[in-house]
């Protein structure tokens, strides 16, 4: 049987220099308020009311109707079809493991997925009978439904503690990659890494242990140099993915981008830059959070003086007490449910330090160019 999951948590803006253990880390802030009511639950007066809600008395069954509803309406109003969900979820190495075999045909490549700290597997695809614990969070499943559309198998492995091991992990994923690959009838495809924050500092270690066609690492610099031995001579294509604001993390990516091209690798680097929160930027990128109350939010942030102007945030999400004005304004039941899901949209539009699928299309593009 497969372990139960640890509950969802958002990324630290001040992520790790180290994947150890030992890393230093500030705790995520609660998703709920302390002075939210004790029971949460959606309310029956939201829009996403039916009569079938209330025959649904577990709460894995409620999420995983209440994403399929409306998940056709927010991907609709994108002109694009909802992700088609069919994962399978079992145990590899002793390692929590999700997959996802692409529907439109034959995979043509494999994408090997690794989270962040204190980040798990199930953000990556929403709720579904397949897996009912699946989080679904917004930026994480665009990439996975992606590399779904482009024919890629997907696995995502969970790492043994809260952030990435360099050492013994790095073994572990490979032996699941193979093992996985060659039991789902996959070998022989070129196989991709992406990895974000903590993740990305594992894949950039993965990379110079197995043959990758290319690793994408996003959000931090990679790790290389002594601590993680001598450059192999043969390191694949590598895309780095980072928000310029945190600007201790651009000077070293520029480094580590500069030291790889040095060595004959291939380097492209993609920057992804603050947004500003729009009254219907939420509802766009969040099935299940419809227009009506991403205005209604949006209305919050604007009164409570969390954005300026031109509608951009004016501090880290993470920083903004938006949970607590939300409860003041009597909103909270009603985005309870997608409350880590907002947390990664503010998060994002303040540019500092967290998962994004901005520039899926542009990274796809670019990988597609070195499968072989």
């Amino acid at each position: 049987m497969v372990p139960d999951p640890p509950s969802p948590l958002q990324r630290n803006k001040q992520p790790a220099k180290q994947m150890s253990k030992s890393s230093s880390h500030r705790p995520s802030k609660s998703s709920t308020p302390s002075h939210a009511p004790g029971r949460l639950t959606l309310s029956l007066t939201s829009p996403f009311a039916s009569p079938l809600l209330l025959l649904l008395t577990a709460a894995a069954a409620a999420a995983v109707f209440l994403y399929s509803l409306t998940a056709a309406r927010s991907y609709g109003a994108r002109g694009e079809a909802p992700p088609l969900s069919s994962p399978t979820v079992e145990t590899m190495e002793r390692a929590r493991a999700i997959w996802e075999l692409p529907a439109a045909g034959p995979a043509r490549a494999v994408l090997f997925v690794a989270h962040g700290c204190r980040c798990r597997p199930e953000n990556f695809w929403p709720p579904s009978p397949r897996c009912p614990g699946c989080v679904g969070l917004p930026e994480d499943v665009a990439i996975t439904d992606r590399a779904l559309r482009r024919r890629f198998a997907v696995l995502a492995v969970a790492s043994a503690g809260e952030c990435w091991s360099p050492g013994k992990e790095v073994d572990v994923a490979k032996r699941v990659i193979r093992s996985w690959a060659a039991k789902n009838g996959l070998e022989g495809l070129p196989v991709v890494a992406l990895g974000a924050s903590s993740g990305g500092y594992f894949v950039s270690r993965l990379a110079a242990k197995m043959s990758l066609a290319a690793v994408v690492i996003m959000i931090a610099e990679g790790a290389f140099g002594s601590s993680a031995g001598a450059l192999p001579a043969v390191y694949p294509p590598a895309m780095f993915i980072h928000m310029p604001k945190d600007k201790r993390r651009a000077v070293l990516v520029d480094k580590n981008s500069k030291m790889l091209m040095k060595n004959g690798v291939e380097v492209k680097e993609l920057q992804s830059l603050e947004l500003p929160l729009t009254p219907t930027l939420l509802s766009e990128r969040i099935p299940g959070l419809d227009r009506g109350l991403s205005e209604r939010i949006w209305t919050v942030f604007r009164e409570e003086a969390f954005v300026d102007d031109k509608g951009y945030m004016k501090e880290d999400g993470r920083e903004t007490p938006w949970k607590d004005a939300l409860v003041k304004r009597g909103l909270w039941e009603e985005v309870s449910a997608l409350a880590d899901h907002i947390q990664e949209e503010l998060n994002l539009a303040y540019g500092y330090h967290e998962m994004t699928s901005l520039h899926a299309d542009e990274m796809f593009d670019w990988v597609d160019k070195h499968l072989r």
